[in-house]
């Protein structure tokens, strides 16, 4: 058998023995208190996406406070709204673009790890059924063995007592011709009792022949059910490994799919922001040209302003 198996079981007389088997047990229950710990990472790690957007979207809301409570000049309003903005976009595209390749990473790591589950128990069925196959092969060549041994045995046992009776009758004759009556009486009783112990020997070698006949056949039949058990505990572990690994696919792209969902209303949430914005510049412009007495500039001449004071900043 190979010693490389994943489940090196001992075999005992009913089956595999209970302490090794305990042991497995122990040793899938550790695998899958890792594949949970795995599971809570992942949470912590969309919880920390979540933080992060939140702390993006309070920066946004800062600005929007602090540029309220000061009263600026047109053109530091300008340049200040614009930086907003441009923060704005970066920190939502930052945010979608890192939500993606987290989500990315998560289902990855979790279609690996389900291969590997997978693989780990079909490779586990196929070396318990070789361990299994082998150990029924080697019982019923020892008790064929062992049957053969005694045959043997009951055959030079039933040689040998007829050689020492017919080396008896042999004596025997020789002696005396004279008491050749007696001797053939004695002789016939002698043969009787040979005989008859030479049936009962062989009768009790057929009994042990056929008890071990027997034993053989149903270490055989133990054998069998021992495989048939192996083979469907092999075939239930490998149909709970592959919903198991559904089951982590499946939750993995659950989350992927949140996080993309959330992102995507951050940058929804960042652009209205930014409307707004824009909006509250349009109205501030207004009444200022109001203020100075002079007519509201349309907004497409405001747009250039800003675009040249924007850029006239940039330069300086």
């Amino acid at each position: 058998m190979s010693s490389e198996s994943p489940t090196p079981f001992r075999t005992v007389l009913r089956g595999y023995e209970p302490a090794q088997v305990d042991q497995h047990i122990r040793e899938l229950t550790t695998s899958l208190t890792a594949l949970q710990q795995q599971s809570e990472q992942l949470q912590r790690h969309v919880q920390e996406l979540q933080t992060r957007t939140d702390a993006a979207e309070s920066a946004v809301i800062s600005a929007q406070e602090e540029n309220k409570d000061r009263t600026p000049t047109f053109t530091e309003f300008g340049e200040r709204v614009a930086k907003i903005l441009s923060l704005a976009d970066d920190e939502a595209r930052d945010l979608v673009t890192r939500a993606r390749t987290d989500a990315e990473a998560i289902v990855a790591d979790a279609e690996a790890h389900a291969k590997k589950v997978r693989k780990e128990a079909e490779q586990y069925s196929l070396d318990w059924k070789s361990e299994v196959d082998a150990e029924a092969a080697r019982i019923l060549e020892e008790a064929r063995t062992q049957a053969d041994d005694m045959r043997d045995e009951a055959e030079r046992d039933a040689t040998a007592r007829r050689s020492e009776a017919q080396a008896l009758y042999e004596q025997e004759r020789a002696k005396s011709a004279q008491a050749a009556a007696a001797f053939e009486t004695t002789l016939a009783e002698r043969r009787g009792k040979v005989e008859q112990e030479f049936a009962a020997r062989t009768a009790l070698a057929e009994q042990q022949l056929a008890a071990v006949t027997d034993r053989a056949a149903q270490v055989q039949r133990e054998a069998d059910r021992s495989r048939s058990e192996a083979e469907r505990l092999a075939q239930q572990q490998l149909a709970d490994a592959n919903r198991q690994a559904q089951e982590i696919v499946a939750a993995a792209k659950d989350k992927a799919e949140r996080i993309r969902a959330e992102s995507e209303r951050e940058l929804a949430a960042a652009t209205q922001r930014r409307d707004s914005i824009n909006a509250q510049l349009t109205n501030v412009r207004q009444m200022l040209a109001t203020l100075s007495g002079s007519p509201a500039m349309p907004l497409d001449l405001l747009a250039d302003d800003d675009e040249q004071a924007t850029t006239g900043s940039k330069k300086n």
